[in-house]
């Protein structure tokens, strides 16, 4: 929501510009800050291609593969998550186990922040490489090394950790 001409980044300036805001501006915030920052494809919660390839990216970093190995590997689509709770959009940024609120400093000051949060949730990845550059086993363990060293999302060290597990392609 960095970018000034996001429809929800808009929405947002126009409530946090207020000098006096209501607890129902509080709460307005909130909900576009939840809506804004939560990835959707074809209308259900997803994990983008390019937040994977990034994860995966920094992930060949950490082995000195780097850029090396960046463009040998694609996230095919994003990846919908399956977790237990709401299908409904509307319905899961009602439920506030799907909510984290915390505090963050923006220069001086501390200012809430409310992102979608899935404490359960699974995915199937699909990832094409270049044999010529990186093998099946190589992109195995740099996305081990990825869910357990690099995260995925905001908060990613604490709440953006994941495990894989291979999947045969029947």
């Amino acid at each position: 929501m960095a970018d000034p001409l996001d429809p929800d980044a808009v929405k947002l300036l126009a409530i946090t510009n207020k000098r006096k805001k209501t607890t129902a501006d509080h709460r307005r915030i909130a909900d576009i800050e939840w809506f804004g920052k939560l990835w959707t494809h074809e209308g259900r919660p997803c994990l983008p291609a390019d937040a994977l390839e990034k994860c995966f990216e920094d992930a060949a970093k950490t082995r000195n593969f780097g850029a090396t190995l960046a463009g040998a590997v694609l996230v095919d689509a994003p990846a919908p998550l399956e977790y237990d709770g709401p299908k409904d959009i509307g319905k899961l940024a009602k439920n506030p186990n799907f909510r984290f609120r915390k505090l963050v400093r923006v220069r001086r000051s501390l200012t809430p922040r409310t992102r979608p949060y899935f404490a359960n949730w699974s995915c199937v990845v699909r990832v094409t490489f270049l044999a010529t550059v990186i093998n099946r086993e190589q992109v195995v363990d740099l996305f081990r090394v990825a869910g357990s060293q690099v995260g995925v999302g905001d908060w990613r060290k604490k709440h953006g950790r994941f495990t894989i597990e291979e999947v045969s392609l029947d």
